[in-house]
């Protein structure tokens, strides 16, 4: 049987399979079928493997199976007559890997003959959602490139479905919008109740022009006793009236040119939306997808091809049309979480206790709540001697509230892994007494149980373990005893700089607990001792603060120092003390020069927190983005000074197209629903490396239009040319100009140039506190030009 399994499961070159590189020629290969394993606990029979036919069904979205016909080739398992089918639908996750408790029985019985040959690199598992009560699909491929298949064809198509009901959501809004302007709940909306809603939704329009789309969408006039005499416009008369004033020309043009050639009159085929997509967004899809999209979008009674109605709530409300990719937004890419962690940028929060300022701020066990439900995968504990032995976390020497420690440790448990399962770091600013520092260990040991990372650092070891391999685990920043150390030790070094520390961090000489130091591995926290230090060991970490960053940075030698120390160490840097109203430091500098732990004070609203969360965005929202080749590679020349110094041949400048077409229920400033009609207008900037950000060409704006808030047109084209596209941000910023005071800050939104979608885009606008205001969003058009 061994044999025969080694056989089957040998990885092999499949032509076809190793050139499908596009979604649709993946999809289309699964259309025929491949041969996976299916893998089952039978209980006390042990793990079982079922050899069966797989194939994609589009028609009907299912996946079907069925049993392999020739006993032979069952490995000793059952075949079963028929076939079978899950739904697409039913699907909310796909793994690759060993990622489910069966995958991880076969990786620790890997040694018994039946299981040698199943790998990771073969190995992934279709997880349903709660409701289908179907339990987690565990299957094997022949080899690594079918298995590849069948990952990125089934995350693919489970964002398509999901994406197809994101015009729920607007219709809510719509409703909503009525019940709002039917001020005397009549479930009918007069001219004037009509006029006031305009009003509220930032349109300005003459009295005439408003009663003709009043009139327009007024068409069931025969039934007076309804509606009183007909002047009135019901729910479905005022979607109508809606979508008038919300005509796209933008969009229209758009339909126009792809419809052109129709054998369908003002239609849009599947096959003419599959061109679009194809031409514009550089997404290739099957013509089976394009055909869902139609059925599911299109208003109409014929769903066989789009009206321009029904394209409009296309690009409107399909989440694959936003700027962010969806893929990247929910999902993380495995096998970028295989390096080791020097090499990622890590989310991480400074004084992650506090909810206001440093001094006089609250101190709540809610800011680590909120902080690891943004995704933040790094958390700081500021730990003294509390009362009755219990240590206490709050800012020291401050008239900040205080928290038990062992409460914040208890609610990291429970978040600690609810957004990303990737792992957590507790920075421990310790200036607690043995005492209580024993106590501490105590806490994190019962607490966190195996959730706490303490494997000891192997004598082989060279680098950091990868973020894959410490998945659902803690780890502890601290400062560690000398390995000769038997006992309670003196600390004779302090890992933050002397002009960056606040008075209550100047205690020297304190003694480090042995049980504490002992829970200390990857991330031993010391003093920076200098670029050129032949002591340094990669498990060695080193806090910068803000000056001493701006300091290293400035100066073009220590600055390729500094990024050579990120590509091997972790180092933290974190804001000055002079911020006490919890202001933040700029992020994007650090970040410039590898450094991968930048702490920020989550609680404030303001562009750093918006950009920190423009970066952590992508990659499933996992708190681990993995940094370009330049930040990774010691020997790359680069320099997070101007110039950067990189070889254009290896990382190509990039000419960035941008044009801002038109933007949808912007609003008012402060969000409220009374007060004058907006002039929007539209800041655009690049945010990165110092040869693009200071460059003038790449800071633009659009004129203001006035009196629209509602939908304004803009219709302007920017050309940015970026130098390094791989640490730059693409910001937009949307303001009201003021005629007599400052111009108002309405709505912001940021992404990452890496992360951006080509095509016709919807940029949903959020405010610095991260709150979407949907639907308020930027249409635009994105286009990427490569030069070497």
């Amino acid at each position: 049987m061994n044999k025969e399994m080694e056989k089957l499961l040998t990885p092999k070159e499949d032509d076809a399979l190793v050139r499908s590189h596009s979604v649709k020629e993946r999809i289309d290969l699964l259309k025929k079928g491949t041969q996976l394993y299916k893998v089952r606990d039978k209980g006390v029979r042990g793990l079982q493997l079922y050899k069966r036919k797989y194939w994609l069904d589009m028609e009907n979205l299912l996946i079907h199976f069925s049993p392999h016909k020739d006993p032979s080739s069952t490995l000793g398992c059952t075949a079963f007559a028929g076939s079978d089918s899950y739904s697409l639908k039913d699907i909310c996750e796909v793994r690759d890997g060993y990622q489910t408790d069966i995958f991880n029985k076969i990786s620790e019985k890997g040694a018994m003959p039946k299981f040698s040959n199943i790998n990771n690199d073969t190995s992934f598992s279709l997880i349903f959602d709660k409701e289908s009560n179907i339990h987690e699909l565990d299957l094997v491929a022949e080899d690594k490139e079918t298995r590849d298949t069948w990952v990125d064809a089934i995350k693919h198509l489970i964002v398509t479905l999901k994406s197809l009901s994101h015009q729920k959501e607007y219709e809510l809004y719509l409703k909503n919008q009525f019940r709002k302007a039917d001020s005397n709940n009549s479930g009918y909306l007069d001219f004037e109740e009509a006029k006031d809603l305009c009003k509220s939704l930032n349109i300005k329009l003459e009295k005439e022009d408003l009663r003709n789309l009043f009139n327009e969408a007024n068409t069931e006039k025969s039934d007076p006793a309804s509606k009183e005499k007909g002047e009135v416009l019901n729910e479905d008369e005022f979607v109508s009236f809606y979508y008038k004033l919300m005509r796209r020309p933008e969009i229209d043009e758009i339909f126009r040119r792809y419809t052109k050639n129709s054998n369908q009159s003002n239609r849009m085929t599947p096959e003419a939306l599959l061109d679009f997509l194809k031409e514009e967004q550089k997404d290739d899809l099957a013509i089976e997808e394009c055909k869902e999209i139609v059925k599911n979008f299109e208003s109409s009674a014929d769903k066989t091809s789009f009206t321009k109605e029904g394209f409009t709530h296309f690009l409107m409300f399909n989440d694959w049309q936003e700027l962010l990719s969806p893929i990247s937004r929910t999902q993380v890419k495995a096998d970028q979480m295989v390096h080791p962690l020097s090499h990622y940028w890590i989310a991480s929060s400074h004084n992650t206790y506090l909810s206001g300022n440093q001094l006089t701020g609250e101190s709540s066990i809610d800011a680590y709540i909120n902080a690891l439900k943004w995704g933040c995968r790094c958390v700081e504990l500021d730990c003294w001697d509390g009362d009755e032995g219990d240590p206490i976390i709050y800012h020291g020497h401050t008239l900040t509230s205080k928290i038990l420690f062992k409460d914040v440790v208890e609610a990291c448990k429970k978040y600690a892994f609810e957004k990303s399962d990737f792992p957590l770091i507790f920075s421990i600013e310790n200036h607690c007494s043995l005492e209580q520092q024993d106590r501490m260990a105590e806490h994190l040991v019962s607490i966190l149980g195996d959730m706490l990372y303490t494997e000891l650092i192997q004598d082989d070891e060279k680098n950091m373990p990868s973020p894959m391999s410490l998945r659902g685990k803690i780890l502890v920043k601290a400062k560690r005893l000398p390995p000769s150390a038997t006992g309670d030790d003196d600390d004779n070094e302090d890992e933050s700089d002397d002009d960056e520390r606040d008075e209550s961090k100047k205690k020297k000489d304190k003694k480090i607990s042995k049980k504490l130091s002992d829970l200390v591995n990857y991330i031993h926290a010391v003093h920076f001792p200098g670029f050129n230090n032949n002591d340094a060991k990669f498990f060695h970490m080193s806090s910068f603060g803000e000056s001493k960053t701006k300091k290293i940075i400035g100066d073009p030698e220590t600055a390729r120092d500094f990024v050579k120390y990120n590509t091997k160490q972790l180092s933290r840097i974190y804001p000055g003390a002079k911020r006490q109203d919890s202001s933040n430091l700029k992020i994007v500098e650090p970040w410039c020069a590898g450094c991968q732990i930048v702490a920020l004070n989550y609680q404030t609203d303001d562009r750093q927190n918006h950009l920190n969360r423009a970066m952590f965005a992508a990659n499933g929202g996992s708190g681990y983005i993995l940094k370009p080749k330049f930040l990774r590679d010691s020997i790359t020349a680069y320099s997070p000074t101007s110039p950067s110094g990189l070889n254009r041949s290896e990382f190509p400048s990039l000419i960035l197209s941008v044009d801002i077409l038109s933007g949808q229920h912007i609003p008012r400033p402060h969000g409220v629903d009374e007060g004058e009609v907006i002039d929007p207008y539209v800041e655009v900037k690049i945010r990165g490396h110092p040869d693009d950000y200071n460059e003038p060409d790449n800071h633009k704006e659009t004129e203001s239009v006035h009196n629209n808030g509602f939908n304004p047109t803009w219709k302007q084209s920017f050309v940015f040319t970026i130098k390094v596209p791989e640490v730059a941000f693409l910001e937009f910023k949307v303001k009201d100009h003021s005629h007599s005071g400052k111009d108002q800050h309405l709505g912001s939104y940021a992404i990452r140039i890496k992360d951006t979608q080509e095509g016709y885009r919807r940029a949903y606008l959020l405010d610095y506190s991260g709150k979407e205001l949907k639907p308020a969003s930027l249409f635009v058009k994105i286009n990427k030009r490569w030069i070497k």
